[in-house]
């Protein structure tokens, strides 16, 4: 079994989708004429036949693979990375390192760097809905606008389980993201202004549609659901559980914590290096809270990887739930997860972007491995430097 995670650390403007806060579009993007017909919801009837992950190692791996791993690390630099940061955890035991220049006047990237880590927030914002819903707290049939208190949102009469699948015909989020949130880095973004610059809803419900919109509702339902913030839901329900400190959602009044892994230079896109930190988020409060629930998680490297861990050893979410949910992935991205493009089959994954971070994490079932990758430069090709990471971490 094996957890890696490895960051990169540069920038772009804006993610793929055009959404510098949450976007993190699916890694083979579909027209929605052609996108597949994934189950909405997981259910007994869909199955991977999921077999889970063991118990946490706590070793550290030999040198050998140690040594291996850091030289796949300096060739991502040396092939244009800034920066990268990696965590991994085998079987055999976990490994942490990284290169290249993660901030201003050169500082040197640490294992330890806390990274925006954009639409992987989406993973945990569906883990903390169905972790709700095993409980009973949110029922996955019901309409949206159930969860939606008094605030006044076109939910386009999807449910839960619709928005959970990228199927409830919402928009993604407004083509002026990049310059509203570059207009003030300190500012704080309120559910009432984030719902007030939603576009309407495009499509009927159970079309599919990437919308980075509907995980930010699914936050708001999940506040709504429990009477606690998205980041306090977060924690009481699936980050406490297996003791992810350095895991926290950068809402308003909270600081990261450091050290930050920060874009620089012309990986700054439309801030400048001032803007970094401000608010006490990172790279802003103004770009984290302008996507809670859909880009505004923040983690170190390590810690992802032991979240990731539990997770895929079903100690956050019931087997029952976790199986289906991957199958669902498989079929299209649903649940915070979506086939990946590597060679072994059932490989599954989730990929995001905002500006000066980038972000992807992928689970190998056969390999027992699950590789997280954050790229501050959205351009820069992670494929191979996951691969080799696999390959010198990961006994045959």
């Amino acid at each position: 079994m094996a957890v890696l995670v490895l960051v990169v650390a540069a920038c772009s403007p804006a993610g793929p989708t055009g959404s510098p806060t949450s976007s993190g579009p699916p890694l083979s993007a579909t027209p929605e004429s052609e996108a597949p017909e994934p189950s909405v919801a997981p259910s007994s009837s869909v199955s991977t036949g999921f077999v889970p992950l063991g118990s946490l190692p706590t070793a550290a791996l030999d040198d050998e693979r140690a040594a291996n791993m850091q030289q796949v690390l300096e060739i991502a630099v040396r092939s244009g990375a800034p920066d990268v940061i990696a965590a991994v955890i085998t079987e055999q035991g976990t490994w942490a390192g990284a290169a290249g220049i993660a901030g201003p006047e050169g500082r040197k990237a640490t294992p330890d760097d806390e990274f925006a880590i954009a639409s992987l927030s989406k993973t945990l914002t569906a883990v903390l809905i169905m972790r709700l819903a095993e409980k009973g707290t949110i029922d996955l049939d019901a309409p949206l606008a159930t969860y939606m208190g008094d605030f006044e949102v076109d939910t386009n009469g999807a449910t839960v389980r619709e928005i959970l699948a990228m199927r409830g015909g919402l928009a993604d989020s407004r083509p002026d993201a990049a310059e509203l949130i570059g207009e003030d880095p300190s500012r704080a973004w309120t559910w009432a202004d984030r719902i007030a610059g939603f576009p309407s809803p495009i499509l009927d419900p159970g079309m599919y549609h990437y919308s980075s919109p509907g995980y930010e509702l699914l936050a708001l339902a999940a506040e709504q659901a429990t009477g606690a913030s998205y980041g306090k839901a977060l924690r009481t329900e699936i980050l406490d559980p297996v003791d992810a400190d350095r895991i926290l959602d950068q809402e308003a009044g909270g600081v990261t914590p450091q050290p930050w892994a920060l874009p620089i230079d012309e990986h700054l896109g439309h801030y400048v290096a001032s803007d970094m930190g401000a608010g006490g988020a990172i790279s802003c409060i103004s770009s984290a809270s302008f996507g809670t629930g859909a880009g505004s998680v923040a983690s170190d490297a390590p810690s992802l990887a032991r979240w990731l861990w539990h997770l895929f050893a079903g100690d956050i979410l019931e087997i029952a739930t976790l199986d289906p949910m991957i199958a669902s992935g498989l079929q299209g991205w649903a649940y915070g997860f979506e086939s990946a493009p590597y060679s072994e089959a059932g490989s599954i994954a989730n990929s995001g972007s905002k500006t000066g971070y980038g972000s992807q994490w992928v689970y190998f079932p056969k390999s027992r491995a699950i590789v997280v990758i954050f790229v501050n430069d959205p351009d820069f090709i992670v494929e191979p430097t996951v691969n080799g990471l696999v390959s010198a971490g990961v006994a045959p």
